[in-house]
């Protein structure tokens, strides 16, 4: 029996060490929910230093709150940013 790997992400989004990586986005902007960093990326086609930057500068909130030291945006933060 051999095994095969399956690589859901191209190699351009495969992660570094130690940083996020740019995760599909599978919710519904109009619902509520929670983005996390890699959903960030995705939708603004960013880099996760780049995303912090933004974050510090203002162009994009802080997060709504963290599941311990994970942040998270609500999608109606996102969706009011995206909208402007």
């Amino acid at each position: 029996m051999t095994s095969t790997s399956v690589n859901h992400f191209p190699p351009s989004l495969k992660a570094v060490k130690g940083h996020s990586r740019p995760l599909p986005i599978v919710v519904d902007l109009s619902q509520p929910g929670r983005l996390r960093v890699g959903h960030l990326q995705t939708l603004f086609a960013i880099s996760h230093a780049t995303l912090y930057v933004r974050i510090k500068s203002g162009d994009i909130p802080k997060p709504d709150g963290y599941d311990g030291a994970r942040p998270y945006w609500k999608t109606e933060t996102i969706r009011q940013v995206l909208t402007d």
